[in-house]
């Protein structure tokens, strides 16, 4: 029994993953999924109303006044998605995905934003209990849970510059602040650990939008976001507890004093929506996770995506792309880098009908994704332009 635990926090406290005593509480990186997904793809300009949370914030400019919009997701399991054959998972239930509202008065928008910036848990097979008596097992088993997930409420606001460079033209410019809330808990045999912890940061932006034509413009955009960090200390005491038969005995209170952190990085993205033709626009999105500034032992993150989308008609607009991921460490311990590759394939619908939008895509990772990313993700979202 004492051997499964230890080797179950080896597992979560490996030195791998952190170069401190800390108890790593963002761990897996299935859980940050694809924030920025819908039917559009993976754009930070061009996309639902929802999203205002995760978007480049000089993009507000391009929502109509009171537009409001929610979205909910799904994720499948992955049941091998780290290493010693953990799986992971996402905590699917009523909490929406993301959430947000925009209104304009003049030059200016603003906005107000929710979304779930981390929602994953390690998934453990079930583990027999064993004392002295019964090395072989008594026959009863406990589970171990461990799971994150952090909340993001958001301030938004842009303002927009009118043929500032050119005619037909303008500049956006806008700025992000956000309020983040780490909920963290751990069930491992009889000890139960819960922790919170909140950090704010804040993204500015830049989009510059130039028009074509009537029907066709192009824009290009700019964000940066600063890091968000957690760190909850925690004091586990375990009293008059044996650990080796689960019974109670007089061994006296032990105390055990720990953080629980959580780290999401510095990131860049650099946007570009174009309109080819008057019917079919393509969307491209790079995006760079600068996880080396915290001196983890995990490389920067390159990711790619881009979509492009067929306006049917005013009601129905289909959409077909990809994203790109992976996630690298210094050390390559059990192989894992070559198992955190991802390219996702997108496929989204969006239908329009007066003020209201519905919008649908999934993401599939099963083809083209390391063993450690095989997953489909499924999103819905429902928006209002008032």
């Amino acid at each position: 029994m004492l051997n499964h635990i230890l080797l179950l926090t080896t597992i979560i406290s490996i030195t791998v993953f952190s170069q401190n005593n800390d108890t790593q509480a963002i761990i897996a990186p299935q859980g940050f999924g694809i924030n920025l997904l819908n039917s559009k793809g993976n754009s930070s300009i061009d996309n639902e109303i929802s999203n205002i949370g995760f978007m480049n914030p000089a993009a507000i400019s391009n929502f109509d006044n009171y537009s409001l919009g929610l979205s909910y997701q799904l994720s499948s399991k992955i049941e091998e998605g780290w290493i010693a054959d953990i799986g992971t998972s996402r905590k699917n239930d009523w909490m929406p995905q993301s959430a947000g509202a925009v209104f304009k008065f003049d030059n200016f928008s603003f906005g107000l934003g929710f979304g779930q910036k981390y929602n994953g848990s390690l998934d453990f097979d079930s583990i027999q209990v064993t004392t002295p008596e019964n090395p072989d097992g008594t026959g009863e088993f406990f589970d171990v849970e461990y799971r994150t997930r952090v909340y993001s409420y958001s301030i938004v606001a842009s303002y927009s510059f009118i043929d500032l460079i050119t005619e037909n033209s303008s500049l956006d410019l806008g700025f992000r602040y956000s309020y983040n809330k780490m909920d963290f808990y751990e069930s491992l045999w009889l000890i139960d650990v819960s922790a919170s912890d909140v950090s704010s940061n804040f993204n500015i932006g830049l989009q510059y939008s130039y028009d074509i034509s009537e029907n066709r413009k192009i824009k290009i955009g700019f964000c940066y976001e600063t890091q968000v960090e957690f760190s909850s200390p925690i004091i586990v005491e375990l009293d008059s507890l044996d650990i080796n038969s689960g019974n109670g005995s007089n061994i006296g209170a032990q105390l055990y004093n720990f953080n629980i952190a959580g780290y999401i990085p510095n990131d860049f993205k650099l946007d570009v929506s174009a309109d080819l033709t008057d019917n079919f626009k393509l969307n491209t999105l790079i995006t760079g996770m600068l996880w080396e500034t915290d001196d983890n032992n995990q490389k920067n993150q390159l990711e790619l995506s881009a979509s492009g989308i067929y306006r049917i008609n005013e009601m129905f607009a289909p959409s077909f792309g990809f994203y790109y991921t992976d996630k690298n460490f210094d050390e390559d311990f059990f192989d894992i880098n070559d198992k955190m590759n991802a390219l996702f394939l997108i496929g989204g619908l969006r239908f329009n009908y007066d003020i209201f939008s519905v919008d649908l895509v999934i993401a599939d990772a099963q083809l083209f994704g390391g063993d450690f990313r095989k997953q489909t993700i499924g999103k819905i979202a429902i928006g209002v332009e008032l």
